[in-house]
């Protein structure tokens, strides 16, 4: 929820791998390996950053992506939420390209990525057009799940699916880009 209780392990950082072992066998948690991002997607911080992508499900059970937000981590965090102090950008569905100002959960608003020099409007996502198409996919196998906000990383050979949300943070539909979604999702209701 919101990326908390996410942290990372590295190998240099275990002086005691049987007692590592031992600390983590005890806790409930899911190990992953740490997923390798396209470097265009590096902003100055440690977290992967990802792109929430917003489907929806036509009543002939068709896919469509609705709308999209750049999710970037800023300084040490090492995920990329909003909620955990992340910055927010939304992005044009149809070109990839970061269309505005960011947010972030401390109220700035910004067109240079927080402690860089990056600039994040107009930026454009790599491999856009595998997004599109494998989130399509991916949604159109869910006929259940009508509205889906999946967590997409893009890597140096197309995409990697972090996670499918069932419920997925229903306020960045209107408070971040152009603030057009509600007519868009009204459209398949």
């Amino acid at each position: 929820m919101e990326g908390h209780g996410i942290y990372k392990i590295s190998a240099s950082d275990i002086d005691d791998i049987d007692e590592t072992s031992q600390k983590l066998a005890n806790q409930q948690l899911m190990i992953e390996e740490i997923l390798k991002q396209h470097p265009d997607m590096i902003f100055g911080n440690t977290s992967v950053n990802t792109i929430r992508v917003h489907t929806i499900l036509d009543h002939n059970g068709k896919g469509h992506v609705i709308s999209c937000v750049l999710r970037a981590g800023v300084g040490d965090t090492v995920v990329d939420n909003y909620c955990s102090g992340g910055a927010i950008y939304p992005v044009d569905v149809e070109s990839g390209i970061v269309t505005g100002k960011g947010k972030s959960h401390d109220g700035g608003c910004h067109i240079v990525h927080p402690f860089t020099d990056i600039v994040m409007l107009g930026y454009k996502i790599p491999n856009w057009n595998i997004l599109l198409n494998e989130i399509i996919k991916a949604a159109e196998r869910l006929p259940g799940l009508r509205l889906i906000g999946w967590d997409v990383a893009i890597t140096n050979d197309g995409i990697a699916l972090i996670e499918g949300n069932h419920n997925p943070d229903y306020e960045l539909y209107e408070f971040i880009g152009d603030g057009k979604s509600y007519p868009t999702i009204k459209k398949f209701i």
